[in-house]
């Protein structure tokens, strides 16, 4: 007997978190099978997120006493990165969403971000929105939340939903805000790690399968407040 299959095989969509956040902003400026992908907790260029991350510190052990100046730990991480460039989103941002690679479709792009990520710094997940040319879903914090000069900087806000665009949508938690040095947050100075709230909340599912479609796009999920992990 024919059966017919439950999943829709007639288009195909990416929905990556941690470390598929991560590559998959590479894999998704060179794909030419989807043109919208969600990138959940994401960030790019590792050089800057390793030292900020709280998975990082047992590698520290091993790597300080090997270079104890903490200047050639840097400098061997930005000389790294040239390799790291290769392999995830760092290297492929610019073309990630307009602009795309030759014989690649332009692509829309759903960034998740968790306020006071432990794992992958928020300045990262910043900087990729930036540099892709994405929109931020506001009120994105409420007042105070973030300790930046300028939050959000550089990041121009959704004025009209459903939003037919690649965008930025922060997660709040109630996790501290990340420390502004080269620093960790580690807890329990800085709370409970956020990391994984996001991709649990209904309301983000919620969003992320109105933007997973063929014609999709961003809707608003959070009302008049901040979207809230809790």
């Amino acid at each position: 007997a024919a059966h017919t299959p439950v999943i829709d095989t007639s288009d195909v969509f990416y929905d990556g978190n941690s470390q598929g956040g991560i590559l998959g902003g590479a894999v998704t400026a060179v794909s030419n099978q989807w043109t919208r992908a969600v990138l959940g907790v994401p960030g790019m260029n590792y050089s800057t997120l390793l030292q900020r991350s709280v998975d990082f510190n047992l590698y520290q052990t091993f790597l300080d006493p090997a270079y104890p100046d903490e200047m050639d730990r840097m400098l061997s991480f930005s000389i790294v990165q040239m390799l790291w460039d290769r392999a995830e989103a760092d290297g492929y941002a610019a073309h990630m969403t307009s602009s795309p690679y030759e014989n690649t479709p332009e692509h829309k792009v759903l960034l998740h971000m968790a306020f006071g990520d432990h794992q992958v710094a928020n300045i990262a997940t910043e900087t990729e929105a930036r540099t892709i040319g994405a929109s931020v879903r506001e009120p994105a914090l409420a007042p105070g939340r973030d300790t930046a000069v300028v939050p959000l900087w550089g990041i121009p806000p959704i004025t009209q939903y459903p939003f037919d665009g690649s965008a930025l949508v922060v997660w709040d938690s109630g996790t501290p805000a990340p420390p502004d040095a080269n620093l960790p947050p580690n807890p329990p100075q800085y709370g409970a790690d956020p990391h994984e709230k996001p991709r649990s909340q209904v309301s983000a599912r919620e969003q992320k399968s109105e933007f997973l479609q063929t014609n999709g796009a961003v809707v608003d999920v959070c009302g008049t407040s901040p979207c809230l992990a809790p």
